[in-house]
Parts: structure tokens; C-alpha cells; sequence
């Protein structure tokens, strides 16, 4: 009776050469669909915001929510994501799934303003009840409200861009409400870095800041929710610097 005929080493090897030839193949597909998936989250994301801040305008003679602290952009008033969540929206609205490094269970985004511990759980966190407008958290969006006191500065770059306060702005259809955030150590894309730029949570805690839609390190692009509401994708060579330091791209 003959003995069942086992693999040699040659035909193993050629086997698993096919498997990784195959597999490097099928990767960057396969990235591609993971990625396309967590731009499609960010586009939900931000077309509740826009429902969101549309029913906040009709409510108030057609004004949008404006902060009362914050620097960056991507800050925004408690007041304000109190009014989003309450018209269906979520913690997880206000955060980039392509972004790894913000989630909205970290208090030290979500609470940043009442300085939090880091490693801090957001639901330890007693937030005050009255007071909220002047607290603010830190996003994945850049929001193009203006404040209160109004920004001390214009956006920068061609086209003209300017800072939102109502929904009756001219072309509303053409003027920026939200974006993913981009943003650099520079205004070089070729130089600076888009995933190491340090801002106040550096200084507090060493956690660098970083853009959101990213390959290989450099940016591809934004989703840019409008005034009208509607939605389009930005790719990065259309975006130039209109906000520092650090350099935001929009």
C-alpha cells in the first residue's frame, strides 16, 4: 500500500509566495474600502450637524450658535453640542472615526476646557449646569462660526473666505459652515507635519494634534458641510492655508 504523497518544502514555499503575492495585492484595496468607510462616517457625522444647526437658525431668526471661549477652530461651546445632541445628534457626532487619536469618551477632548486628568473617563466628569456657554470641548471639526467678541482675524488665502454668524449669508450654497480639520506645523505641505502639531494638548499633556483624512502621512481632503446644508468632498490641492498658528487648511 503506497504511503499518501505529503507537500515537498519547494511546493510549500511556492504556496505561501502565491499567499503573500496575493495578499499585497488585496491590501491596499482593502484599505481603501476601510477608509472609504470612515469618510462616509464623517460625512453622516456632519450632515447631522448641519440638520442640527439649520433647526438652531430657524429658532433664532436665522443666527447660528457663536462661542464664547476657545482659540482653534475646532472648538465649540458646550451650549452648542447641547443643542445638537438634542436634536439627534451624539458624543460621536463631533469626532472623525479617521481620527484614532480623539474619541469622545476621553474627557481631555470632551471636557477639555474644565482640564481633566488625563485618562479621565468624559462620564466621571461633572459638567456645571449653568454657565455651559463659556466651556467648550475639543473636536474633530473645524466650525466656521464666529464668536461673540468676534474672531481677531479674517481667513486667509484665495477665495475670500469669511467667519458664519447667520444662515442668510450671501451664497450660502458657496460659504463653509464645517470641515474635517486639517492642520500643519507649517504652511509647506512638502515641510510640515500634518500628525505631530503641538497645541495645548502638548502642553498639557504630550498628545500631539493631527489632521483627519490621511495616507502616508499628508493629507487628502476635507468634507465641507455649506450654509445650505449640502455636503461635497474637498480634495487637499484645492485647500490652502487660511487660519495660524497653527496652519489651518480649508
Amino acid at each position: 500500500m503506497r504511503k499518501p504523497r505529503g507537500f515537498t518544502l519547494i511546493e510549500l514555499l511556492v504556496v505561501i509566495a502565491i499567499i503573500a503575492l496575493l495578499m499585497a495585492i488585496l491590501m491596499p484595496a482593502l484599505q481603501k474600502v476601510k477608509e472609504q468607510g470612515k469618510k462616509i462616517v464623517c460625512s453622516n457625522n456632519l450632515k447631522q450637524i448641519g440638520i442640527s444647526l439649520t433647526m438652531y437658525g430657524s429658532e433664532n431668526d436665522n443666527k447660528l450658535p457663536l462661542n464664547q471661549g476657545g482659540n482653534w477652530l475646532w472648538d465649540i461651546a458646550y451650549s452648542t453640542t447641547d443643542y445638537i445632541m438634542d436634536t439627534g445628534g451624539d458624543r460621536r457626532t463631533f469626532y472623525c472615526p479617521a481620527d484614532p487619536t480623539k474619541k469622545p469618551e476621553m474627557a481631555i477632548f470632551w471636557q477639555y476646557s474644565q482640564n481633566p486628568d488625563i485618562g479621565t473617563d468624559s462620564d466621571w466628569v461633572v459638567e456645571p449646569k449653568t454657565g455651559r456657554g463659556g466651556l467648550y470641548r475639543v473636536t474633530s471639526y473645524f466650525w466656521m462660526m464666529d464668536t461673540i467678541q468676534g474672531r481677531s482675524v479674517e481667513p486667509e488665502g484665495e477665495p475670500e473666505k469669511a467667519w458664519v454668524k447667520t444662515l442668510t449669508c450671501k451664497q450660502p450654497a458657496a460659504t463653509d459652515l464645517v470641515t474635517d480639520a486639517t492642520l500643519s506645523t507649517g504652511p509647506d505641505e512638502d515641510t510640515a507635519s500634518f500628525t505631530e502639531v503641538p497645541g495645548g494638548l502638548w502642553s498639557r499633556w504630550q498628545i500631539y494634534d493631527r489632521t483627519n483624512h490621511l495616507a502616508h502621512g499628508k493629507p487628502v481632503g476635507t468634507n465641507v458641510l455649506f450654509v445650505d446644508g449640502h455636503l461635497e468632498w474637498r480634495p487637499f490641492r484645492d485647500m490652502v492655508v487660511r487660519f495660524s498658528v497653527p496652519y489651518h487648511w480649508w
